[in-house]
Order: C-alpha cells, then structure tokens, then sequence
C-alpha cells in the first residue's frame, strides 16, 4: 500500500512539473510512467487513478484560487480528478494498460466539452510544447499528441529493444516531418501590454486606468508607422458607445496614427454584458466586432449560482455576461485577422474554426487575476500548439503579461515579461495553409481513439507490459 501511495503522488507531481511554471516536458513521461506502476500493482485501479487526478490537477490549477480562495480551487480539482475514475475502471475491467490509454484519451474529449462547455487546461498535449513530439499536432491535433505522450510513457515504463526502437522510430518521424510552410504576405503590426494600476479582481473598478495606460503605451512605443495597434482583454472595460470621452480618445488615437486599433472591449448588450474584441478604423468608426462565444464558467457567469456563492461570496459580484454566437474576423488591408479571446484557447472546434478563416490570430487576454501564477505562461504554452496545429502565426496579447509573437511552429518570437508595461511590433506573415488537423477537422479526434481502441484489441495477452 506504500508504494502505492509513494507511485501515485510522486506520478502525478512529475507529470505537474511538465506544465509551467517547471516547465519539463519530459516529466510528464515519467510521472505517466510511475502512475501507470501503481495502476499495476495495486487493488484499487479507480481510487488510484482518481488520487492521481486530483494530485496532479490541484498542483496544476493552484493559481485558480488565488483570489477567491482554496474551496473553489479544491472543487475544481476534485472535479478534474472525478474524470480519472474510468481509467481505473477500464484497466480494472481489462487488465492491460492499453485500455487505460484508451480510456485516458475518452476522458481527455469527454473532460474538453462537459460539464460547463468543458474545462481541458491539464491536457496532456498542453504540457509538450517542447516535445520533439509536438510537430504531430498539425497531422493528428492536441489528441495525437496526448496519446503519444501517454503511449512513450508505455513503452518505457518496463523497456526492452524493441519497444526502445519503437519509440525511437516515432521521435524520429514526428522530428522529420515538414514543418508548416511560410506564408504569403504580410501586415506590420503593433501589441501593446499597457498594464494595470494593481493586479487582483477589482481591476474592472479602474477601466479609465486601465484604458489611459494602454492609450499612453500606445503613444509612448507607436514609433512608426503600424498596419493595426492591438490591445488586450479588457483594455477597453467601459462601452464606448455610452461614453463620450472614450469615443473622442478612440477617434484621437486612430487618427493621428492614422491606424486602426483592435481591442478587447465589454460591451453593453441587451441581455448583459459582452467581452468583444472590437477593430476600430481610423476616425473611430466601428468595423467589426466579435462577441466571445465561449464564456468561462464562475468567471463570466456562475452556474449553480447559490452554491457558488456558498463557496465564496465572491461569486455575488459576478454579473453573468451574454455569449456571442457568430465567428467574426477583422480585416486590416483585404487580410482576414481571426480573434480569440482569453478561455476560448482551450476549445479546439473555436479555435479551429477562426483559424480556418483568417491568415493569422489574435490572442486577447487578461491575467490580471492571476499576477504571480503560472496561469499565463500555462496559456501561452497551450497558445504555442495551437499555432503549430493550426499553421497561424498568433499575436497573444495580455493586460498585465505575458505577451507573445508566435510563429506558425510554435516559435515564441518575442515576449513581454509579466507586470511590465511593454510593447511587441513587427512583421507578422500571413498563412492560409490548412494542416492536416484542419483538413480532417473534427474526424482527427475520432481516428486517434480509434486507432487507439484496434492497437488495445491486439494486445491480447494480460500479462503485464511492466
């Protein structure tokens, strides 16, 4: 029972130590390795496998309780560590890791869309930005990742040649496969990281501040001249339309740089409030604005509202913003600029979606709820596969940091540390590639977890692969 319990927790806190602010990519595998010898050797699969869940997921998400307290943060996690239980049930059932792989990869899917439209931070694939494995994303998206991640674990938990050149074999091909092409054409653009007065949930009290940094930022390192400046989430936290002060500071701005500004912007709807990224054209003028579609739960609004104020009054400040429900993209000379705002990372239909119609994205976010976590350098991480899945180069661009150029590999070009007020500029090329991920769209998923399924159905012998 020890060395279960010692297999179990050290697993999951290597496979922690994988996702930022550590970093090691390769630690995932090793914590899979010891998680998967525990499954072995115990008689308790399901109370294992959700032991290690919630292990790996409370290390993790930690920052999410930054400000409201450790009661939401315990409810995620326990929440998160629920979805493990089928692994142990499926290898409970079958007796062969394999099927735990399989359940693993199910869980992954499943976790991504339900409940609250899904919460998929802790991925496997999202701690492997720097896996030699990751190129794969762009043939078989975030799931082919995972389960090669998961499948390398396998293989080297009890090695022998064959399984060694196996996994060798696979690094091999996955290095040597193409990288996504260079684009055709290109816009010079001009992020700006203005920063808040202070950092924590009342931000939104100081929206002219907030505003007025980004605005002097904006004049202060707009040296030249820019096809479109763009701001963060919530750089614009008051509606233009029913304020006339910014109105004239928007037209004054893209006037005299006489360029247009894409923002992140809350709108007044009719039915709420609505986190846009808003593109105004030079004068002022709206051109287009794009509502977020998928809102964070207990964020922008708060299901189970009374039990969620039960678990932190917090929650009673928390007026439920109204989702958008049309993909709009920003067009800066003919080009077609797909935005995405914040949580709308995590969501691979959303981002797959903007990506297959525009030459580049934006990345609107705001950390300044979570300054001095790894909550951001988490998202850009996640940030960096999505541009290799999706062959766009990516403009992240945050409140409070950290902010990124990224190119359509995953290279991290240039970065703002975070806290600081900064600034990134420069060419930015545009790209209308379609990976493979694309292409097969929402089939990639279903033919990884089926392959996935035949290779578990050929391993029929029982005994153990450790």
């Amino acid at each position: 029972m020890v060395i279960n319990v010692i297999f179990t927790l050290s697993g999951a806190l290597l496979s922690s130590f994988a996702f930022e602010p550590v970093g090691l990519w390769w630690s995932a595998i090793l914590g899979l390795i010891l998680f998967f010898r525990a499954l072995k050797i115990t008689r308790y699969p399901i109370l294992i496998s959700f032991a290690y869940g919630l292990i790996l997921n409370a290390s993790v998400l930690i920052w999410s309780g930054k400000y409201v307290g450790l009661l939401p943060w315990l409810a995620l996690s326990l929440l998160q560590g629920f979805f493990y239980l089928p692994v142990g049930l499926a290898y409970r059932r079958s007796r062969n890791l394999w099927w735990a792989i399989v359940a693993l990869l199910l869980m992954e899917e499943v976790r991504s869309h339900f409940p609250f439209g899904g919460f998929g931070w802790t991925r496997v694939a999202f701690s492997q930005s720097e896996s030699p494995l990751v190129p794969v994303v762009a043939y078989g998206g975030v799931l082919l990742l995972t389960f090669l991640t998961l499948a390398s674990a396998l293989l080297l938990a009890c090695p022998s040649i064959g399984k060694v050149l196996t996994l060798a074999a696979i690094t091999l091909i996955a290095i040597l496969l193409p990288g996504n092409p260079q684009g055709s054409g290109e816009i010079k653009v001009i992020a700006i990281q203005g920063n808040t007065p202070r950092p924590g949930l009342d931000f939104n009290s100081r929206a002219k501040e907030v505003f007025s940094l980004h605005e002097k930022a904006t004049r202060e390192f707009a040296n030249s001249q820019f096809d479109v400046i763009i701001w963060p989430e919530n750089a614009i936290d008051i509606d233009p339309s029913r304020d006339s002060d910014l109105r004239a500071r928007i037209y004054q701005l893209t006037n005299d740089f006489q360029t247009p500004l894409i923002s992140g912007v809350v709108l007044d709807g009719q039915t709420g409030p609505q986190n846009a990224s808003v593109m105004y054209g030079v004068g002022g003028q709206i051109e287009s604005t794009y509502i977020k579609r998928s809102l964070t739960p207990f964020g922008e609004y708060i299901p189970w509202r009374t039990l969620a104020q039960w678990a932190s009054p917090l929650a009673r400040t928390v007026k439920d913003f109204a989702p958008g429900v049309d993909r709009v993209v920003h067009r800066v000379n003919g080009a077609a600029i797909g935005p995405v705002i914040c949580y709308e990372i995590i969501k691979d239909e959303l981002v797959r979606d903007m990506a297959m119609n525009s030459k580049m994205l934006i990345v609107h976010t705001n950390s300044a709820t979570f300054v001095g976590t790894a909550q951001s350098a988490q998202q850009l991480a996640i940030t960096r596969i999505r541009a290799i899945e999706h062959s766009r180069t990516i403009v992240s661009v945050s409140t409070v940091g950290l902010s990124a150029i990224i190119d359509n590999n995953g290279v991290v070009i240039k970065q703002i540390p975070p806290d600081v007020q900064g600034v990134l500029s420069g060419i930015i090329d545009l790209n209308e590639h379609q990976t493979f991920a694309d292409k097969f769209s929402g089939w990639s998923s279903s033919i990884v977890i089926l392959f996935a399924v035949v290779f578990a159905f050929l391993q029929r012998r029982r005994e153990s692969y450790l």
